[in-house]
């Protein structure tokens, strides 16, 4: 997909009609080019007008599907896209309403949107422009401790206005946009969690971890199903919460705020799925054991925080208990997913809707790939032995 001359221009004229624009000019910027989004074309602008109080600079980016038929043969972009939408314009405006703290630094701010078919798109504020940034150190795939730190207590903010919200579920019922996944649903992802992680059994067949992989592999249905259902509490959740969907504020040189972004994935899900997920795929082995505790405090002692500031118990909304009971519930799925996403980044995906960007075609790169892959999900297969979670 492109957006035609004529269509953006009817998009821009709207957005400078929100802003009280009598004139405008439109201006491109360049965009970051190692900015990971597998189903977002990313086009950063700025729209500059005349109002009755003077000139104002509006830096936006204009988000819209790539041009990939295979994707949207499989249905994927329509998917994507509602869920998106659905998230900006209607339940962060609610979270607005019901929140005691400010929200314009936890997420962008939307001053467009359309999910008609073939027509999606999404206007939103250039936080970048607000004195955010991707993380600095965008050398390495892991976060440090304070990145983790500041996204952890972002994440408990947006779990906790889901909580918030919980007594004004009619509007999500009706629509079904943040419905639960399970092993059938969204179809094609749970195919391609599925082959990722039969792709690569051969791997493990010398290890000790073996039967842990083969039980992951035949029981995949139950593994779904289970972290909904037997989880104590769902909330709506991010669902792909990691180092390219986050951009930090800086004060001397240390993150002090995280954004959080593309919520293209997000859905009713239990809240230990998304601190889970995020630790897995965001810190290496060694740290991740050393301080794994403690971003567990973080993220509840940030969450149990809030809840106490709009008047509500925490011990009746998710308890600390419940919330390490469900890290248990949902260690198994976390695995499957955070196996995809290291089988992605390190080249290996090769077939399927989703592939790797950069994949490795050269026998000597990906034997390197593979070694680097192997070791990633043996620590952290270990790591559920060490925590309790097989």
């Amino acid at each position: 997909m492109s957006i035609k001359e004529d269509r953006l221009k009817i998009i821009l004229s709207s957005v400078a009609a929100n802003f009280d624009f009598q004139k405008y000019q439109v201006r491109y910027r360049k965009l970051d080019e190692n900015i990971e989004n597998y189903f977002g074309v990313l086009i950063p602008i700025t729209i500059v007008g005349e109002t009755k109080d003077g000139e104002i600079s509006k830096n936006l980016i204009l988000k819209y599907p790539p041009d990939k038929k295979e994707l949207r043969d499989a249905d994927i972009l329509e998917y994507l896209y509602v869920a998106e939408i659905f998230v900006y314009t209607v339940l962060i405006p609610h979270y607005k309403r019901l929140s005691k703290f400010d929200l314009c630094e936890l997420f962008p701010e939307c001053y467009y949107s359309d999910c008609l078919q073939y027509h999606e798109i999404l206007v939103l504020k250039d936080m970048c422009c607000e004195g955010f940034s991707r993380c600095q150190d965008n050398q390495h795939r892991f976060l440090d401790s304070d990145h983790i730190t500041v996204s952890l207590k972002s994440l408990a903010l947006f779990h906790a206005l889901s909580m918030i919200f919980q007594g004004e579920t009619t509007l999500i019922d009706e629509t079904n946009t943040m419905m639960p996944y399970s092993s059938t649903y969204p179809p094609k992802l749970m195919i391609a969690l599925k082959n990722s992680l039969k792709n690569h059994l051969d791997l493990f067949r010398d290890t000790n971890h073996v039967d842990f992989f083969s039980m992951l592999n035949a029981n995949f249905a139950n593994i779904v199903n289970d972290t909904t259902a037997k989880a104590k509490r769902l909330v709506i959740g991010h669902g792909d919460i990691w180092k390219e969907n986050i951009l930090f504020k800086y004060e001397n040189k240390k993150p002090v705020k995280a954004c959080l972004l593309d919520f293209q994935t997000t859905h009713l899900l239990c809240p230990a799925q998304d601190v889970l997920g995020f630790l897995l795929v965001s810190k290496n082995a060694k740290t991740r054991r050393e301080l794994y505790q403690y971003f567990l405090s973080v993220y509840y002692d940030t969450l149990q925080q809030t809840l106490f500031d709009h008047c509500l118990d925490p011990e009746k909304m998710y308890s600390r208990t419940d919330f390490h009971n469900d890290l248990k519930i949902v260690a198994p799925y976390c695995f499957i997913t955070t196996n995809m996403s290291f089988s992605l980044w390190l080249g290996l995906e090769e077939d399927g809707l989703v592939k790797s960007k950069d994949i490795c075609r050269e026998e000597s790169k990906k034997i390197v790939a593979l070694s680097n892959y192997k070791e990633i999900m043996l620590d952290i297969a270990q790591d559920f032995v060490t925590f309790g979670y097989t």
